[in-house]
């Protein structure tokens, strides 16, 4: 296919506002749901407006912290055409996720953070333990939480961005040191998105699946944003649910006929291992 792609991933989404093909969410082996990008495109802008209404200005940064990867996609599309900051970052159940939360917010300078109520409870939980309350309290009152956002009927106000605008920053696992930011322009992503749709050879034929965290590169970059800037078909599988049920991602990849797939090392390792046990017939 031809890798000519707009200069900002906001022009991306403009451009398959009228494609048919859709991004489908799995979460359960028959909990799935599907949107079009162009449906895409008006949630985000539904999102967009409470998180204006929270005071939202361009060039804010939002910490987008929810376990649903639909929320997660809704809330990142948001950020970006309200010309705000997302910034990914995985929930966890550890304390070290809660922490490495709790620093990220601090090193941003109290940043908006778009989570949901339990995630609220449990930061609550880990504050009363290690002493961070002032800080849990202050992250909370900047936070909006999805539950809350039930009518997304109108639309925020979308803010130009140009290709060397920052797109959004990805921090560091912080498993060994402070976590650090990386701050990715829209300019930085679609040159990498440019290099994987032509070296990958991909189509608009292709359909693919994904089972990885939206908060890691793979995920967002190589299974969401590159499938959506080659007018991909895909699917997001919950991770939770492949940890649980890995023979389901091939069960699911038969189903669907999907032609790109992808994983780390341990992914495979867990799917052997099961599948050595239980066996998979039908596909």
């Amino acid at each position: 296919m031809s890798t000519n792609l707009p200069a900002t991933l906001v022009d991306v989404l403009a451009t398959r506002r009228g494609s048919k093909h859709r991004i489908h969410y799995l979460d359960g082996q028959d909990d799935r749901r599907a949107v079009t990008f162009g449906g895409l495109r008006t949630a985000a802008l539904g999102v967009l407006f409470h998180l204006q209404a929270c005071g939202a200005q361009p060039g804010d940064r939002v910490i987008l912290h929810t376990s649903s990867n639909e929320q997660f996609i809704d809330g990142f599309w948001a950020c970006l055409l309200g010309g705000l900051v997302p910034v990914p970052v995985a929930v966890g159940i550890s304390d070290d996720h809660r922490q490495k939360l709790l620093q990220i917010f601090s090193t941003l300078g109290n940043p908006l953070v778009y989570t949901e109520d339990g995630q609220r409870t449990r930061l609550q939980d880990y504050a009363s333990a290690s002493g961070a309350t002032p800080l849990v309290d202050a992250l909370n009152k900047r936070s909006l939480f999805v539950e809350r956002v039930t009518d997304i009927s109108r639309p925020g106000r979308e803010h130009p961005v140009t290709a060397d605008d920052v797109a959004f920053i990805q921090f560091s696992s912080g498993s060994t040191s402070t976590p650090k930011g990386v701050v990715l322009t829209h300019r930085n992503v679609l040159t990498n998105i440019h290099a994987i749709i032509e070296r990958g050879l991909f189509s608009e034929r292709d359909v693919s699946l994904s089972w990885m965290p939206l908060t890691h590169d793979m995920g967002l970059i190589g299974f969401h944003l590159c499938m959506l800037a080659a007018n991909i078909e895909h699917t997001i599988m919950d991770t939770r649910l492949f940890s649980r049920r890995p023979l389901l991602w091939l069960e699911e990849a038969s189903r669907i006929g999907a032609t790109l797939l992808s994983s780390p090392n341990f992914g495979y390792e867990l799917f052997l291992k099961v599948y050595e046990s239980k066996g998979l017939d039908g596909l």
